[in-house]
């Protein structure tokens, strides 16, 4: 009932965040349980030391993430609406939510990890140029910064479509997933290390 209740509070909130900035929102829907649920897994699979939400929204993936059993003091939350961050706070209490901007996460107060997971709903192809290139920038800086980082990052184009090109030396896309139950349906991307051993497109 209480996560009934969250999802139905954060279908309001996701249509304020839309009315107020329709290309920051940059979706017709909250991601689905399918898409945060295929997400998920690829977080387990990984098993991060340290645990980044980039552009949370309402929390659909957010609560995905919270049922993996993340510790409090390694899972982070970052959304720039006011009005999301209030429900973020109030709907996932155990999360260190934080009102900030993509466009500088290296200067957010996080801890010294082993590893570490972006998970990232920004939607780069629908917001201003320039802001999205501020913003893949400030991921990069703390994922060339942080050991053992990685960054999931999912998108409505076209399956072979990437979230960005230009990527720095060392690094490269795979692709994880289709997920084809979303509306509309969305590929999950991995941006990982080259040198990893994995399977995939790349």
């Amino acid at each position: 009932m209480a996560d009934e209740r969250g999802q139905g509070l954060g279908g309001l909130a996701f249509a304020l965040a839309w009315v107020r900035d329709p290309r920051r929102v940059g979706a017709i829907a909250p991601a689905s349980r399918a898409l945060a649920q295929a997400i998920a897994r690829e977080v387990a699979r990984v098993g991060p030391e340290l645990l980044l939400e980039i552009g949370a929204g309402t929390g659909a993936i957010t609560q995905a993430l919270a049922d993996l059993g993340p510790p409090p003091d390694r899972f982070f939350v970052v959304e720039r609406d006011p009005g999301l961050v209030r429900h973020l706070h109030h709907r996932f209490p155990r999360a260190e939510v934080l009102h900030a901007c993509a466009t500088g996460l290296e200067a957010l107060p996080l801890p010294p990890a082993a590893s570490l997971m972006l998970v990232s709903s920004l939607p780069l192809m629908s917001m201003p140029r320039e802001e999205a290139r501020r913003c893949v920038q400030s991921m990069l800086t703390l994922m060339e910064r942080t050991p053992n980082a990685r960054l999931l990052q999912y998108t409505y184009a076209a399956r072979h479509v990437r979230p960005f090109d230009q990527l720095p030396p060392g690094w490269r896309w795979r692709r994880v997933t289709t997920v084809w139950a979303n509306l509309p349906p969305a590929t999950v991307w991995s941006l990982e290390p080259a040198a990893h051993p994995t399977q995939g497109i790349h």
